[in-house]
Order: structure tokens, then C-alpha cells, then sequence
């Protein structure tokens, strides 16, 4: 990894490395190296799920744990890491073996970044201990926690749902765009509520880029 992209990402994650090549080693594949990410995986999985679970715990004392893990599951799935993976820019810096990524350069497999987000947690833990683990988390899941503030693990397209009509606005209505095979990410959604757009969203799947265009909306009507 050059210098001046550890430092972008660096900065991304409102974190410095004192261990540089813990970082290196959190973006680099099995396919690349006999050194690769997959024991920071292993321990950035389990960073990952403690903060939010005490984020949760926090947050809705009267939550029973069944809601409570369903939420915690919807934050740190697969679909959410791809999330952080983007903002972060993952794709472009991760060392993986030849074989992995396409002739124009792109990943053949997304989980490889979704995984690579719980090494970076790691490194972050291994290199600056739990505060600044839990920091690098928080920012990162800053939007999907306040999005799941309603604390019962509905989604956002049925919390939006429920909040139009319950102020006689009917239906939010979704445009989808797909951008092609190969593209990712490849669905484009657009939510509009009485023909006004409110919120804009991307993904893997139509589902989960309608889930972001909702959750956008969400945040505009509650102003």
C-alpha cells in the first residue's frame, strides 16, 4: 500500500497507525500473501459485534434481547460491511493474488472487502486498543445506528412506510436503475413521497439500495 493512500484511508477512519503494516496486512488477501487478513478478521468480527452490542444496550434499556439481537445482526451484516467497505474505498486498495479481481480491475468477490472492513477493526484494536477501536466503529455505523433508532428492528422502508401514512401522504414510490452486471454497486433507488424526492440509495441488491433510498427519506421528512 503507498504512502499517500494508507494516509487518504487513514484519514477515513479517523485513525493513525503507529503499526503501519498492520493496516497493509488487514488489506491484504490469502491469495496475495502467506500474511494476510483473515486472524485481524477474526478479531475485528468480534470488536465489531461488542460495540454495537453495548451501543444497543445503551441506547434501549427496554428492549428485550430478541429485538435487540435482531438489530444487532441487521448492523453488522454482510450488506452493512459493504457499506463501510465503499465509504472507506477498500476495493481499491486491497492486495489480493491475480485471479481474484476482474480484466478491468475489479473485485470478483465483494465479500473480500466486506471481510477486510473487520480486519481493518482489528488492526485498529491490535495497533490502538478498544477506545480507538470503538471510535473507528462508531463513525463508521454513525448513520446505520441513527437509522435504526426506532429500536424495534423494523426496517426503513416499513418505518417510512408507517410514518407517510400515519400523516396522509400515502405510499413512498421507488425508481430503481440498474446499472449493469459487474457494477458495484449496481442498483441505483430513488424514493419519492408525493412526487418530491426525498431519498437516494445504492446496493448489491434493489432491496438494499430502496433500504438506503428509505432511510434517507426517513431523515428528510423527520427533518
Amino acid at each position: 500500500m503507498r504512502d499517500e493512500p494508507a494516509t487518504q484511508l487513514a484519514r477515513r477512519l479517523g485513525y493513525s497507525f503507529d503499526d503501519p503494516a498492520l493496516l497493509a496486512r488487514a488489506l491484504t488477501h490469502r491469495s496475495a500473501a502467506s500474511e494476510h487478513c483473515e486472524r485481524l478478521e477474526f478479531l475485528g468480527d468480534a470488536v465489531l459485534g461488542l460495540v454495537i452490542a453495548e451501543q444497543l444496550h445503551q441506547r434501549f434499556p427496554d428492549i428485550d434481547e430478541g429485538a435487540l439481537s435482531r438489530m444487532r445482526a441487521a448492523l453488522v451484516c454482510r450488506d452493512s460491511l459493504l457499506k463501510v467497505a465503499r465509504r472507506w474505498k477498500l476495493a481499491e486498495q486491497a492486495s489480493v493474488g491475480g485471479g481474484e479481481r476482474t480484466a478491468d480491475g475489479r473485485l470478483r468477490s465483494p465479500s473480500i472487502v466486506a471481510n477486510m472492513v473487520e480486519a481493518v477493526i482489528g488492526a485498529v484494536f491490535t495497533d490502538g486498543g478498544w477506545g480507538a477501536a470503538r471510535a473507528v466503529v462508531l463513525a463508521a455505523w454513525d448513520e446505520a445506528l441513527a437509522d435504526i433508532a426506532d429500536g424495534d428492528g423494523r426496517d426503513a422502508k416499513t418505518r417510512l412506510q408507517e410514518w407517510t401514512q400515519a400523516h396522509g401522504w400515502g405510499l413512498p414510490e421507488y425508481v430503481i436503475r440498474d446499472a449493469g452486471v459487474g457494477i458495484s454497486p449496481r442498483f441505483l433507488a430513488e424514493c419519492h413521497i408525493q412526487g418530491v424526492l426525498q431519498g437516494r440509495g445504492t446496493g448489491a441488491r434493489k432491496k438494499d439500495a430502496e433500504q438506503g433510498a428509505a432511510g434517507e427519506a426517513l431523515r428528510a421528512v423527520k427533518g
